[in-house]
C-alpha cells in the first residue's frame, strides 16, 4: 500500500494519456536523440536513388489521342429499352481491348520493319529476340487509357528512341482504323445477304398468317362478333349497376318492414311513430280530440259531474278517443301491409336482375371464348407485318451502307517525338527515396529507443514513476565529476549551482505544511550519483544559513570522507558511534570552508553492516543531530543490491531517490519505489542526475553563462 505522504504528488492523469502533450514531446525527443540514425538511413537511400537515376536507360513516351464516334453504322435496328445508354462505356472498353490485340501489335511492328530478318531487335543491343518475344515486349511498352467521362482514348508507346516511339503510336492507330474498316465492310456484305433471305422467309410467314385470319372470319363472322362485344360489355355494366342499387333498396325496405312489425298496440307509443302520427285520418281525429279536450276543461270548471252538460261533453270526448284509437290501429295495419308489399316487389326485382346478370355473363364468356382465337390471329398478322416492314427498311439501309465506310475512330492529336524522357522520374525517385529513408530511420529510432528502458527526461520520469521530480542535475565535465570540489562552490549563476539551489528550494517548498529536517538520499543501483547529490545538497542548504549535518550511512562503501579529505584512511564515524567507541561530538567533523556544514564519516569498517544497523539505535543518532543542527542529510547505500537503506527510510521525514538519467532501467526505479512504499517511507521526490544540458534548459532559466 502506498504511503499517503503530502510530498507524494503523483503526475496528473491527463499527462498519462497517449494523446497528451507529454507523449508528443517524448516522441519529438526520441527523434532528436536519434537524428544521427535517421540521417544514416536517408543518405544511403539518396545515394541509391542517384545511382538508379544515373544508370537507368532513358525511356521516352509518345501519345496519340483518338476519339470514338458516338453512333456506328447499324445493320439491325434495335428498340431502345432503357433511357440510359448502357453500351457507351462497354463500346469504348471494347475498342481499348481490340487495340491490345497481339495480331494488331504484330501488324504495327511489321509496318515499321521491326520484325524483318535483318533487324531482329527493337533497340540497340546484341541480344536477339524471337517474333513472339518482340510482340510481348512491345505489348508491355504500349499503354492504352480511356479518359474518364469522355470518348477519348490515349495510345501511349514507350521506347528509348523518341522518334520511334511517336512512329509506333501513330502506326498502331492507323493499323486499328484499317482493320476496323475492313471488318465493317465484310459485316455489311454478310448482313445484306442475311437480310434478303430473312425477307423472303418473313414474307411467306405473313401470307400464311393473313390467310388463317381470313379463314376464321368466314367461319365465325368477324363483324357480328365485334358488334356483340360492343353490346354485351355495356349491358353487363348497366346490370351490375342496377343490381347494386336494388340490393341497397332491398336492405332499406327490409329494415323498415322489420321495424313496423315491432310496433306495439299502445296508442301513445304508436303516435310516436312519424308514419302513424302524420296519417291524414289520424291527424283529423287527433285535432278534434284536442279541441274537445279544451272545451271539456271549460265544462269542468262550470258544471259538476252529474250535470247533463258535463255528462254529454265527457261522453263525446270518450267517443272521439275510442275513434282515434281505432284509426291509429288501422294506420298501423296499413303501414305494415304497405311495407310488406314493397318488400315483396323489391325482392322480386332483385331476383330478376340477378338472373338476367347471370345470363348476360354466360353470353359474354361464350363470346370471349370465340374472340380469343380471333385476337391471336390478328396480333400474329400485325407482328409479322411489322417484322417484314423492318427487314425491308434495313435491307435498303444496308445497301446504302455497303457504299459508305463510316469513320468510327478519329485522330484528335497525333503523336510527336517527345523532348524529355518519361522515365526515370528523377524528382519523384529522390523524394520517394528520402521519404523511405526517413520512415526507416524513424522506425529504427523508435525500435532502438523501445529497447532503452531508462529515463531520459523529467516528463518521462513523472509519467512512468507517478512521482514529482524535485531536481535535475546537469551532466558535468568528467574532471568535475571525479574531483573533490563542491559543485556549488563555483559561480553563483552557473548551471550546477542553480541546479542544487533549485533542489533545495523544491524540497523546502514541500516542507511548508510540516517542517521536515531529516533527508535521506538513495538510489536504485550503484554509481547513480547519490553521494555527489547528497553532499552538494547539504552544502547548498548550509550556504543558506541552516546548520546542516551530512551523515554517511553507506557503511559498505563510504565515500563522503574520501570526497572531503581525498584520502581513504577511515576516520571515526557512524560505526564507531553505534559500537559506543566514540561519542557524537567525537565523530562529527566541521567543514573547513562552509561554516554551517558538518559531516560524519562512515567510520571503522565492520564485517556485517546490516546486522549493525539492525541492532543500533539510529533514532538516537538523529535525536542528537537534530539537537545541534537544523537539517540532517543522510547518504545511504543503493536499494536493490542491499536492504540497508530500507531499515532507515521509515525513520526519516523525506526520502529522495537519485536516478541516473539515460542509464538506470525504468523497472529498477519502479521496483525501488515499490520497496520504499512497502517500507512506509515518506517519498519526497526524484532527482534526475547527469541530465544533458539541452534538456535541462527546457525546464529552467539561466543567466548568461557558458
Amino acid at each position: 500500500m502506498l504511503n499517503d505522504d503530502p510530498l507524494h504528488l503523483a503526475a496528473s492523469q491527463e499527462s498519462l494519456l497517449p494523446g497528451s502533450a507529454v507523449y508528443l514531446h517524448a516522441l519529438i525527443r526520441v527523434v532528436r536523440r536519434k537524428i544521427w540514425l535517421i540521417i544514416a538511413c536517408v543518405i544511403p537511400a539518396a545515394i541509391a536513388a542517384g545511382a538508379y537515376v544515373k544508370w537507368t536507360p532513358r525511356v521516352y513516351e509518345a501519345v496519340t489521342t483518338v476519339q470514338v464516334e458516338q453512333e456506328d453504322a447499324k445493320i439491325v435496328k434495335t428498340v431502345q429499352v432503357v433511357s440510359e445508354d448502357m453500351r457507351g462505356v462497354e463500346e469504348l472498353n471494347t475498342v481499348v481491348q481490340k487495340m491490345r490485340n497481339p495480331a494488331l501489335l504484330q501488324q504495327t511492328l511489321e509496318s515499321n520493319h521491326l520484325l524483318s530478318p535483318e533487324r531482329a531487335t527493337m533497340g540497340p543491343g546484341p541480344k536477339a529476340m524471337t517474333s513472339e518475344q518482340m510482340i510481348n515486349a512491345f505489348a508491355r511498352d504500349v499503354k492504352i487509357t480511356l479518359l474518364r467521362n469522355t470518348r477519348l482514348i490515349d495510345v501511349a508507346v514507350r521506347n528509348t528512341d523518341p522518334r520511334m516511339a511517336a512512329r509506333l503510336a501513330n502506326s498502331l492507330v492507323e493499323a486499328y482504323v484499317a482493320d476496323d474498316a475492313l471488318a465493317l465492310h465484310t459485316t455489311v456484305e454478310g448482313a445484306n445477304s442475311f437480310l434478303q433471305q430473312e425477307a423472303e422467309r418473313q414474307k411467306k410467314k405473313l401470307e400464311a398468317s393473313e390467310q388463317a385470319l381470313q379463314d376464321y372470319r368466314r367461319k365465325r363472322g368477324s363483324l357480328s362478333l365485334e358488334q356483340s362485344q360492343d353490346v354485351v360489355t355495356p349491358r353487363l355494366q348497366d346490370l351490375s349497376k342496377r343490381l347494386t342499387q336494388s340490393n341497397g333498396n332491398l336492405v332499406q325496405i327490409v329494415g323498415a318492414y322489420e321495424d313496423s312489425l315491432k310496433m306495439s298496440t299502445n296508442i301513445e307509443e304508436l303516435l310516436a311513430y312519424p308514419e302513424v302520427a302524420t296519417a291524414p285520418d289520424v291527424v283529423q281525429i287527433a285535432v278534434e280530440v284536442q279541441r274537445r279536450e279544451s272545451d271539456f276543461v271549460l265544462v269542468r270548471q262550470r258544471y259538476r259531474e252529474k250535470n247533463p252538460k258535463y255528462i254529454v261533453a265527457a261522453t263525446s270526448l270518450d267517443g272521439l278517443k275510442r275513434q282515434l284509437a281505432e284509426t291509429v290501429l288501422k294506420a298501423r295495419t296499413r303501414i305494415q301491409e304497405g311495407l310488406r308489399v314493397a318488400y315483396q316487389k323489391a325482392l322480386t326485382s332483385q331476383r330478376g336482375l340477378e338472373a338476367e346478370l347471370r345470363e348476360t355473363e354466360t353470353n359474354a364468356l361464350q363470346l370471349s371464348d370465340a374472340a380469343v382465337q380471333f385476337n391471336v390471329l390478328s396480333r400474329e398478322v400485325e407482328s409479322d407485318k411489322a417484322q417484314f416492314d423492318s427487314i425491308i427498311n434495313r435491307l435498303g439501309e444496308t445497301a446504302v451502307a455497303a457504299q459508305i465506310t463510316p469513320e468510327r475512330i478519329r485522330v484528335i492529336r497525333p503523336a510527336l517525338a517527345p523532348e524529355s524522357p518519361a522515365s526515370p522520374k528523377s524528382a519523384a525517385i529522390f523524394l520517394l527515396a528520402i521519404f523511405a529513408g526517413l520512415v526507416v530511420g524513424v522506425v529504427a529510432s523508435f525500435l532502438v529507443d523501445s529497447a532503452d528502458t531508462s529515463i531520459h527526461t523529467l516528463d518521462e520520469a513523472e509519467l512512468h514513476l507517478a512521482l514529482p521530480v524535485v531536481g535535475t542535475i546537469p551532466k558535468l565535465p568528467k574532471a568535475q565529476r571525479n574531483g573533490h570540489d563542491l559543485a556549488t562552490a563555483g559561480e553563483r549563476d552557473s548551471v550546477k549551482t542553480e541546479a542544487f539551489r533549485t533542489l533545495s528550494t523544491a524540497l523546502s517548498i514541500r516542507s511548508r505544511q510540516k517542517e521536515r529536517r531529516t533527508f535521506l538520499f538513495t538510489s536504485a543501483l550503484p554509481n547513480e550519483g547519490k553521494t555527489f547529490t547528497s553532499i552538494n545538497y547539504a552544502a547548498s542548504i548550509a550556504r543558506q544559513g541552516l546548520r546542516t549535518l551530512l551523515v554517511d550511512m553507506d557503511l559498505r562503501r563510504p565515500m563522503i570522507e574520501e570526497f572531503f579529505t581525498g584520502m581513504r584512511v577511515p576516520l571515526p564515524g557512524v560505526t564507531d558511534y553505534f559500537l559506543d567507541w566514540k561519542k557524537f561530538d567525537e565523530v562529527c567533523v566541521q567543514h573547513k570552508e562552509i561554516h554551517n556544514l558538518s559531516w560524519i564519516p562512515g567510520g571503522t569498517p565492520v564485517p556485517n553492516p546490516l546486522e549493525l544497523l539492525t541492532q543500533s539505535d539510529f533514532q538516537q543518532l538523529l535525536n542528537e543531530g537534530l539537537a545541534q543542527f537544523d537539517r540532517i542529510v543522510i547518504d545511504t547505500s543503493p536499494l536493490l543490491p542491499v536492504s540497508d537503506a530500507l531499515l532507515l527510510a521509515s525513520r526519516v521525514e523525506t526520502v529522495v531517490l537519485v536516478v541516473h538519467c539515460s542509464k538506470t532501467p525504468r523497472k529498477a526505479v519502479q521496483r525501488s519505489l515499490q520497496l520504499l512504499s512497502e517500507a512506509n517511507a515518506p517519498k519526497g521526490g526524484i532527482v534526475l542526475n547527469l541530465l544533458p544540458k539541452h534538456l535541462l534548459k527546457s525546464h529552467y532559466y539561466y543567466a548568461n553563462h557558458k
